[in-house]
């Protein structure tokens, strides 16, 4: 399955020490990005040994963007969207997935922390590209670039150009001391791409932090209930880009600031759980994230460890994985070969699930006998009633999970499930899911809690 990728170019040149100072503030970086990138589902990629090896003339700073394509496809990397992420950016615990914002566009942040520094340099490459009007309103930073293969053209051509005029590059490099950057500026806005800067600077990415007096607190609230020695760069923006200030300064600050930060990297299993899946706000066959989690934290302990269950309705397996993780086994129903096949790429890894194409509805049951069973099968009523009647008998009297208890588009579901109650067959121990209201990917509001756990005796 693709993964959204995060490239770091941490290359220790060492022939750059003097210039650039000691490259130890990589492992701050990194720590962050790891956990950021488990939490969220994304690979993390580092750029640790330079694709050309002459780095004097191909600059670590150009190679992680002309290359960055040739990178992962020499490392077998299938990718989704891809972060170009400049190696002094330290990310918060509780950024959220920004790659869910992007509108699968470029996206970049504009960059006018030293407007003066940024026009110097524009108009040091403007000879370069013939004269070129390089709209310093549009000016983007590179350290933080979000993009995916339908820009593998125009970094291409982006590589050509550069491959075409290294020496020139360097020089210009050396003059001006801007590497990439403004090039790529240059690049974008002459191959017009669309660029977009949907995350806004001032929240996701902090620089200058010095000049900004972020390093400070709120020190009017000294002596008060509200004391809060937080410094701003941390309480406030996602992105703590350490640049702008005397490099030979990067590696303590950085070391404090994990020093004071790290307590909140922790890894909690089931977040990442949840967040390798999908839910019906992003995917609408799917059930929500609050299902999923109150699954978890009513199955997940040693009383039900050792059950097995049956799921009905296995769709593309997202609600499988978090089975997977519950029970002692899981076996995975659906009528379509297609969706088994979707199951078992988001179940990757998991070898405790086995899968069948079956019709629940048509076919004759030949299931394994389990403890549980969700039931997300048909929705049509009274197949419905005849599918709990059915594995109320065939399982021995299960647990029964159901979703689409609160549909109000097709309300089949419920009514089927009352009748059973009514008939006294099944017993609602609890609900579980989104509320009364809650708006789903589909558009449609439901009238009551999306699912329900039946049948459930105390153990």
């Amino acid at each position: 399955m693709k993964k959204n990728v995060v490239f770091i170019a941490c290359v220790p040149n060492k022939e750059r020490v003097e210039k650039y100072g000691s490259f130890q503030y990589f492992d701050y970086t990194i720590k962050t990005w790891e956990y950021w990138c488990k939490k969220n589902n994304c690979e993390l990629v580092l750029f640790q040994e330079p694709f050309n090896k002459d780095v004097k003339r191909f600059r670590i700073n150009w190679q992680k963007a002309v290359f960055i394509f040739d990178e992962l496809e020499k490392r077998k990397i299938d990718y989704n969207q891809i972060l170009l992420l400049d190696s002094t950016c330290m990310i918060k615990w509780n950024t959220p997935n920004f790659f869910e914002m992007t509108d699968n566009k470029l996206v970049a942040m504009r960059d006018m922390d030293n407007p003066r520094w940024v026009h110097n340099s524009i108009q040091a490459y403007k000879e370069f590209f013939d004269g070129y009007e390089c709209d310093i309103k549009q000016y983007v930073n590179s350290g933080f670039i979000i993009f995916n293969e339908t820009h593998k053209e125009f970094f291409e051509s982006f590589k050509e150009m550069y491959l075409n005029n290294v020496d020139k590059m360097c020089e210009l490099h050396d003059s001006s001391g801007t590497a990439e950057q403004t090039p790529l500026n240059y690049w974008l806005q002459i191959k017009n791409i669309e660029v977009s800067n949907i995350l806004p600077h001032q929240v996701y990415r902090c620089s200058h932090i010095h000049r900004k007096e972020m390093f400070g607190h709120n020190w009017q609230l000294d002596g008060t209930q509200y004391e809060d020695k937080t410094p701003h760069f941390i309480k406030y923006p996602y992105i703590w880009m350490f640049s702008g200030f005397a490099r030979e300064d990067r590696t303590n600050l950085m070391k404090q600031t994990w020093d004071l930060v790290k307590h909140n990297y922790t890894i909690d299993k089931n977040e990442i759980l949840l967040n390798s899946v999908r839910h019906k706000d992003n995917f609408r066959l799917s059930t929500s994230r609050k299902f999923k989690k109150d699954l978890i934290d009513f199955f997940g302990n040693d009383k039900h460890k050792d059950m097995t269950m049956v799921e009905l309705g296995c769709c593309h397996g997202d609600t499988t994985k978090v089975f997977s993780s519950l029970f002692k086994s899981v076996h995975a129903v659906d009528w379509r070969q297609e969706n088994i096949d979707l199951a078992k790429e988001m179940c990757d890894g998991c070898d405790n699930i086995t899968y069948q194409v079956s019709d629940v509805v048509e076919d004759e049951w030949d299931y394994p006998k389990a403890d549980v069973v969700f039931i997300d099968s048909s929705h049509d009523y009274p197949q419905v009633t005849y599918d709990i009647e059915k594995a109320i008998t065939y399982f021995n009297n299960p647990i029964i999970v159901m979703d689409d208890y609160g549909n109000s588009v097709s309300k089949n579901v419920r009514q089927s499930i009352d009748d059973k109650v009514r008939e006294e067959r099944l017993k609602i121990y609890k609900t579980i899911g989104e509320s009364i209201g809650y708006k789903t990917k589909s558009g449609w509001k439901m009238n009551d809690r999306e699912g329900i756990i039946c049948n459930y005796e105390e153990i």
